[in-house]
């Protein structure tokens, strides 16, 4: 109870420091990499920001040469708390400008406001909470700060070779109650050149990152007349939430076209209305070159049938995480190469090469190079771990509801440690909003979740009568 009146306190003061992380676009820009900014000028801010926030807060905090940090509290064994302060690219379909951290009704809205500034955010001010209240305890309390989970974690590579690494732990970067099996995830890119100049499309491009659905394609086609194009247009029937427009004559013979979906994250390709893939079934209800059609037919044929590998014969599920998911994340087709980028979610129970063999078979009988952009490994910690039962029992006493153990296709912070899971922070039943428009976290979810952290640091790192 004096620990949840001392967050309560807070509160203006928890909003006010997310409003302000939030408002540093932290978007992943190595063109602008520098000593201090490997990841370039907006992630830099946005972690000497955090570290000096919790330097403030009277913690102990250390900038590991812009790659990650972390701010500690305490003495003992190492607990540790891993989110990340980088963003997906905004995208578009945005109520109100994207890193503005604008609050409507009752929700601060901001790319990053859930994934993962927020949730880190709530950690940092649930250590203060602790030491605020002075209670005691047997552990260090280390929350790191990444700064490249949403692009490939060099930042974690990097991080992890040198400083000391926590053996238990927990990202707040996902799902209550807790996640306690991530699947394995795998990019692969295809690529090829064409033999010969494709004779109308010029350009079809669309995504900007593999975990993301993308929401948005652009295509530029020549050859074809407009009055076909803008006819066929107007006939196709897409589903709701999905558009096509027929933008301008980009010169006097290409016309340029856009196509909008919606997005969502690549773990769930459900959830999400793929962009590329409906700008190529309209492609393919015009009157194209035979090698443009094989082209278009082997992308819907394989990565673009089914959510589920289906198109690959790699529609895998288990008993622990359930199905495999797959992404079609970017796609850049011009008039003489084709590239795209796939994102994978594989089962707990499968190895890599279950899913990389049958594709890469595909691939060659159609002469593309594939090529593996990252792999991360599946991670599972069983229901009945002492780590996984401490912290629902801190999310059921704090919120009173029922706690339960899952599987995820989503990757967190969470693989790297020995025992590690996910915690939180969106709750049962709560949308999906992270990588889409207008993401958002309520205010009232924000100060429960900073007492749930409260909680599980102390059924963790404190003695029992100080829990």
């Amino acid at each position: 109870m004096q620990l949840d009146q001392q967050i309560d306190s807070m509160k203006d003061e928890i909003i006010a420091a997310i409003q302000s992380c939030i408002q540093i676009k932290s978007v992943k820009d190595v063109e602008h990499a520098a000593p201090g900014a490997p990841f370039g000028p907006g992630i830099r801010e946005a972690l000497e920001w955090t570290l000096a926030l919790g330097e403030k807060f009277g913690f102990t905090v250390k900038n590991v040469e812009g790659y990650a940090g972390h701010i500690e509290m305490g003495t003992g064994d190492l607990l540790g708390i891993l989110g990340h302060l980088d963003v997906v690219p905004e995208g578009d379909g945005w109520s109100v400008p994207p890193y503005s951290a604008t609050i409507k009704d009752g929700k601060i809205l901001g790319r990053g406001a859930l994934d993962d500034k927020g949730p880190a955010l709530t950690a940092l001010f649930a250590m203060k909470a602790i030491k605020d209240a002075n209670i005691p305890l047997n552990m260090r309390v280390r929350l790191i700060l990444g700064t490249d989970e949403e692009s490939g974690w060099a930042d974690m590579d990097y991080y992890l070779k040198k400083e000391e690494v926590p053996q238990i732990g927990f990202a707040p970067d996902a799902e209550f109650p807790v996640i306690h099996a991530e699947k394995g995830i795998l990019h692969l890119e295809l690529s090829k050149s064409q033999a010969t100049s494709f004779p109308h499309l010029v350009k079809v491009q669309g995504g900007e990152r593999a975990n993301v659905v993308p929401d948005l394609c652009e295509v530029i086609i020549k050859g074809i007349a407009h009055e076909v194009i803008a006819k066929q247009l107007k006939e196709f029937s897409f589903p709701e939430g999905v558009s096509g427009k027929l933008d301008s004559q980009a010169n006097e013979q290409e016309i340029k076209l856009t196509f909008r979906g919606v997005g969502a994250h690549g773990s769930l390709p459900q959830n999400g209305k793929n962009a590329v893939l409906y700008t190529l079934q309209f492609l393919r209800s015009l009157p194209l070159s035979p090698e443009e059609e094989r082209t278009l037919d082997f992308i819907l044929s394989h990565p673009g049938t089914g959510f589920y590998g289906e198109g690959f014969g790699i529609a895998l599920s288990d008993e622990p995480s359930g199905k495999l998911s797959l992404n079609l994340g970017i796609l850049k087709l011009t008039s003489d190469r084709i590239r795209f980028v796939i994102d994978i979610r594989y089962p707990v129970t499968y190895k890599r090469d279950d899913v990389f063999l049958p594709i890469e078979k595909i691939a060659q009988s159609e002469q593309f190079d594939i090529k593996v952009l990252t792999h991360q490994e599946a991670h599972h910690v069983p229901k009945d771990s002492a780590l996984v039962q401490s912290l629902l029992k801190a999310y059921t006493d704090v919120t009173g509801l029922k706690p339960f153990a899952f599987a995820i296709g989503g990757g967190t912070y969470a693989k790297v440690l020995p025992q590690g899971v996910a915690f939180g922070p969106v709750f049962p039943g709560e949308p999906e909003v992270i990588h889409c428009a207008d993401e958002y976290i309520s205010i009232d979810n924000l100060l429960l979740t900073t007492k749930v952290y409260a909680q599980a640091i102390l059924n963790l790192a404190a003695d029992p009568e100080n829990r």
